[in-house]
């Protein structure tokens, strides 16, 4: 790779093999199109819309619904469930599908972001060709307006400034020259080039063609965002959960079915009681209640301006521990304004003062008059610098549009990277005023006064001292700096050039890119929640110094990494000393990713914001990427949320919510696992207890209490009201949604329940002697019972089901309720005993029921309140 921007423009020319007035022959471009091949972004055709339909199914939980569904049609005769299980695979292949179709959008959308049309030499002619068509060593011509067509080294310009904001993150137009930069500059810093895709703002210029297509700074983010993006802890978990399942499924089935047949027990009836345990051991309606508990809360999150484009992100944004965000346009307004304005060392307020104040009058003068922005309506249009100005003094201390009708332009000189300032001369009653701004250091040498309250006084040494100090002041605290000055003529000079000396120094200013104020609240709110948020920016290492400082991101000693040691650093290393820094400088798209990757490799679980295009890469390769809503649409698609109102505050929001969905969809999965292991449990035992008198459970019972009587209660819980103090806790970074110790909690827990449930067939065939139809009835209706009430201690996380309360959610009263009605009907009426084969149960029955679902309650709930008690860090996890 050649570094262009080191190179001086002969040497360039000369690598090139191209004269800068001739340009290329077409001979010669066409040779070189056919080598380097046309100047776009290559985007492969990728996977067709039948094999994305086909890779939804390819995960074992799926597998294992399709096997249960087709064991519950063609071999136990029950078309209902198979039909239910069929439509919960449908309606997650749907999904997946949906989303994997658009995945190639950011791609697209890069290279609509290229220049249609370029105009270049050939031939000694300027002619208009398609930018595709653009080879190395072409020379191009560049104006104000124009979207550059490919990554270029300038050759010639005047005043030409490019916004480069969505490629490097700088927040003002950057000022290019042709003088080569230092060869370890960042992207950022490699003011003799101009990149693909930026705009150039002002002036003019002439440049060559030194990388097209995916070898430009474009490409290289497209070649980034082909990368996998990471899955999600949910997915990696329920992938593991699906292949356990599969596997105690087919296990427990063959066990039970051989030890029944030593038993002597008939093949046929063995056969069916096994197919019964591989069924009560799937959860059949955990994805599809997953999903619609996903669903529920992405909805939510909407109305607090948070856009979930893909459902495992609320997943990942209820455990994310970690805020890498970009500054301009997130952390900031990305709209630059006066901060500070020092009068000589003497410091006045604009907002305090009144516009009589002489020194502030003045200064309003020459911010109205040496300046190019225009009014338009309520907003000012032009400069970034140069509208913040205006926006300073109008209407404050005087209005735009009257001070310039006082006082018509009459000559100018623009400003000039070499003479660092501006000059406008102005028609007055008593003559003529040359208005000047520029940097600081070279105003302040070329005055001969101050202005004071009282009028211009001589400039001493010390007052020189003084404003240079200022200066400098302003200029460490991250702000870009501009001095103002003025002269009157008693008639009008000849050459401006000659006349800008002895001039009366106003004012100096220091101006940067506002912080929003929702921001400071929001990152302190996520600092008590245990997130650590990270800023991350293409700007001035200065600038990201004083921004991260004011929001307190440098606290405990945190500093500031700058773009070239972030290159030059070993990813090893860096993920070793990246909790060291609270902020990262001139930073590359590239080096982002880096960064998110070192988080990642610490355990964090990483958000990333940002709303350019050199933020997309970083937003696919974080765990969950967030682009505001005024954001490039690269970003957009490249994220997993999108931010509708571009307020940081949102996203503090925004993790609330995710942390109460999280916590919601953990307490469904282990609601469902805890009852379809009791199942299995009640199925086991019972075979060995009462095998000689029947089937414990029928596999249709078992369907039913999956997907209905458990189905309806387990969409409630995912819509439970949040965990008081949430946002008190620290992040829940453990990615083992299902490990060991939630494992074993769940099958203790399990097994309570199941004791509860074969008590009931105890005390049907024990106690009060019954026909089997009816002991499996009680037993049946018990094993709902004890699920239905055990959703209280599941719900009660970090606390005993009395504080958690029992009525502050009501759909999940409604759904138990009509869980528990639906099991009467399937006792009571015969169209329930004809298709369940159960039969109705007296009073007397009912009540043992009664206490057999309460016991196992109470039990577990002293269990897990005194196990609390020993670990209070399970609060935050099943307990």
């Amino acid at each position: 790779m050649t570094n262009w921007h080191a190179l001086t423009v002969e040497e360039v020319l000369g690598r090139l093999d191209v004269d800068p007035v001739q340009g290329l022959s077409k001979q010669e471009a066409g040779r070189r199109l056919a080598q380097t091949g046309p100047n776009e972004l290559a985007t492969d055709s990728g996977p067709s819309r039948l094999s994305i339909l086909l890779a939804q199914f390819k995960d074992v939980l799926v597998w294992v619904l399709l096997v249960a569904g087709f064991i519950s049609g063609w071999i136990l005769n029950e078309w209902v469930d198979t039909g239910v299980i069929l439509a919960i695979v449908v309606l997650n292949a749907i999904i997946g599908y949906t989303q994997e179709v658009r995945a190639e959008a950011a791609l697209a959308e890069l290279k609509e972001m290229s220049a249609p049309e370029a105009r270049v030499w050939r031939d000694a002619e300027l002619t208009t060709i398609a930018a595709v068509d653009l080879v190395p060593g072409d020379v191009v011509s560049l104006e104000a307006g124009d979207r550059i067509p490919a990554d270029v080294r300038l050759i010639e310009l005047v005043r030409l400034e490019a916004d480069e904001a969505s490629l490097t993150g700088e927040s003002l137009p950057v000022s290019k020259q042709v003088e080569p930069t230092p060869l370890e500059s960042g992207t950022g810093d490699r003011v003799s080039l101009a990149f693909a895709g930026a705009v150039v703002t002002s002036g003019r210029g002439k440049a060559v063609v030194v990388s097209t297509g995916q070898l430009t700074e474009m490409g290289k983010i497209a070649n980034l965002l082909t990368e996998e993006e990471p899955r999600t802890p949910l997915s990696l978990e329920m992938g593991r959960v699906g292949r356990t399942i599969a596997v105690l499924a087919f296990g427990i089935a063959i066990v039970i079915f051989v030890l029944g047949l030593v038993r002597g027990n008939p093949v046929e009836s063995m056969f069916l009681i096994a197919v019964a345990l591989a069924v009560a051991a799937i959860p059949e309606g955990l994805p599809a209640i997953t999903t619609i508990t996903l669903s529920r809360g992405v909805q939510r999150m909407a109305r607090r301006n948070a856009v979930i484009r893909k459902l495992t992100a609320v997943e990942a944004l209820g455990a994310a521990s970690v805020i890498c965000t970009d500054k301009t346009g997130t952390l900031t307004r990305n709209e630059m304004s006066v901060q500070k304005i020092g009068f000589a060392g003497a410091s006045l307020a604009l907002k305090e003062a009144h516009g009589s104040e002489r020194r502030i009058h003045r200064y309003g003068l020459i911010a109205a008059l040496c300046n190019d922005s225009q009014p338009s309506g309520r907003r000012f249009i032009g400069d970034p610098t140069e509208t913040a100005l205006l926006r300073s003094v109008d209407p404050i201390v005087l209005n735009v549009d009257e001070v310039r009708s006082s006082y018509p332009r009459v000559d100018e000189l623009g400003f000039d990277s070499r003479r660092k300032r501006m000059a406008t001369l102005h028609h007055t009653e008593e003559g003529y005023l040359l208005a000047v701004k520029g940097a600081p250091e070279v105003i302040i040498d070329l005055s001969s006064d101050v202005e004071t309250r009282t009028g211009a006084e001589p400039i001493d040494d010390a007052l020189v001292h003084r404003a240079k100090a200022e200066a400098a002041e302003f200029a460490a605290a991250g702000l870009r700096t501009l001095a103002f000055a003025y002269r009157l003529f008693e008639s009008r000079p000849v050459d401006l050039q000659g006349v800008e000396h002895d001039l009366t120094l106003v004012a100096i200013v220091g101006m940067s890119d506002e912080i929003r104020p929702e921001v400071p609240p929001a990152v302190r709110a996520a600092e008590r929640a245990g997130l650590r948020v990270v800023m991350v920016t293409g700007d001035h290492e200065v600038t990201a110094r004083s921004i991260a400082d004011e929001l307190g991101l440098l606290d405990d000693g945190r500093r500031v990494m700058g773009g070239a040691e972030l290159r030059s650093i070993d990813e090893d290393v860096l993920a070793s000393v990246v909790a060291d820094f609270g902020a990262y400088a001139r930073v590359d798209p590239v080096d982002k990713v880096k960064l998110v990757r070192a988080w990642q490799r610490q355990g964090a679980i990483v958000a990333m914001t940002g709303d350019g295009v050199n933020d997309a890469p970083a937003l696919k390769a974080a765990d969950i990427g967030i682009s505001m809503g005024s954001g490039t649409a690269v970003s957009k698609e490249a994220s997993s949320m999108v931010l509708a109102d571009d307020n940081f505050a949102s996203i503090v929001a925004a993790i609330e919510e995710g942390r109460g969905i999280f916590s919601n969809l953990k307490k469904v999965i282990y609601f469902l696992l805890s009852a379809n292991a009791s199942e299995v449990l009640v199925m086991l035992a019972g075979f060995l207890l009462f095998g000689g008198l029947g089937e414990p459970l029928l596999a249709v019972q078992i369907l039913w209490i999956n997907l209905v009587t458990d189905g309806l209660p387990a969409i409630a819980l995912g819509m439970d009201p949040p965990v008081p103090g949430l946002m008190d806790r620290r992040p829940d970074q453990r990615r083992d949604i299902l490990g060991r110790a939630h494992q074993v909690r769940i099958l203790w827990q399990s097994a309570i329940l199941a004791a509860g449930a074969l008590a009931g067939f105890a005390y049907g065939h024990l106690v009060r002697d019954l026909p089997w139809e009816h002991v499996r009835t009680i037993g049946f209706s018990t094993l709902v019972g004890v699920q239905m009430l055990h959703v209280f201690n599941v719900r009660a996380q970090g606390t005993s089901v009395w504080q958690r309360g029992f009525f502050d959610n009501r759909l999940l009263l409604i759904a138990i309720t009509l869980s528990l009605l639906l099991q009467l009907g399937v006792v009571y009426l015969p169209i329930g005993n004809q298709l369940f084969d159960t039969v109705p149960i007296d009073l007397i029955d009912w009540v043992a029921i009664l206490v057999l679902n309460i016991v196992p309650f109470l039990t577990i709930d002293f269990f897990r309140t005194q196990g609390l008690r020993r670990n209070p860090q399970s609060a935050t996890a099943m307990d």
